[in-house]
């Protein structure tokens, strides 16, 4: 496969699958009242990285910095495509096999180790969301939305023509 395709494909992947995501997150607050992802807060934590500080107790009283929210939007979705280079890249030039929907969820449900285990410590709620009010709703949150990102991730290669 060439490597211009495949990097299109990757992208396109990652963004659809960051689009349903959102939308995702959107749906569940008007359904269960769990508010969206705050991505001010996550540009926060982002921004604060390099100058040596990677956990936050809590991210909300941390000082805040200007544009932290159109920061935090562009790592959500270059993350995002991130993503997508690692599942199609792992589909298709490791396993070799065409993206399918039981590995793009399955890919989704592995991936929640990054807000369980680096996300939410950093944001100071600590691993696994320990330290929030109810840590079960960040926690079964995060880990149905990796697994509906996971699916979209499927979805958007359906989409760029990877899979069939």
């Amino acid at each position: 496969m060439p490597v211009e395709s495949f990097a299109l494909q990757a992208v396109i992947a990652g963004v659809f699958a960051t689009v349903i995501l959102d939308l995702w997150q959107r749906l569940l607050c008007a359904a269960a009242g769990i508010p969206p992802a705050d991505w001010g807060l996550i540009g926060r934590w982002f921004v604060y990285i390099p100058k040596g500080r990677l956990i936050h107790r809590p991210i909300a009283e941390t000082p805040a910095v200007p544009g932290e929210a159109a920061i935090g939007w562009t790592m959500h979705y270059l993350i995002g495509i991130g993503y997508g280079f690692a599942y199609l890249g792992l589909m298709v030039f490791v396993l070799e096999r065409p993206p399918s929907l039981l590995s793009g969820l399955a890919f989704g449900a592995a991936s929640v180790v990054i807000p369980w285990f680096i996300m939410q410590p950093g944001l100071g709620a600590g691993v696994m969301a320990r330290h929030a009010p109810k840590p079960w709703v960040p926690r079964l949150n995060a880990l149905a939305s990796h697994v509906i990102y996971g699916g979209a991730l499927f979805a958007g290669a359906w989409v760029a023509g990877l899979a069939g």
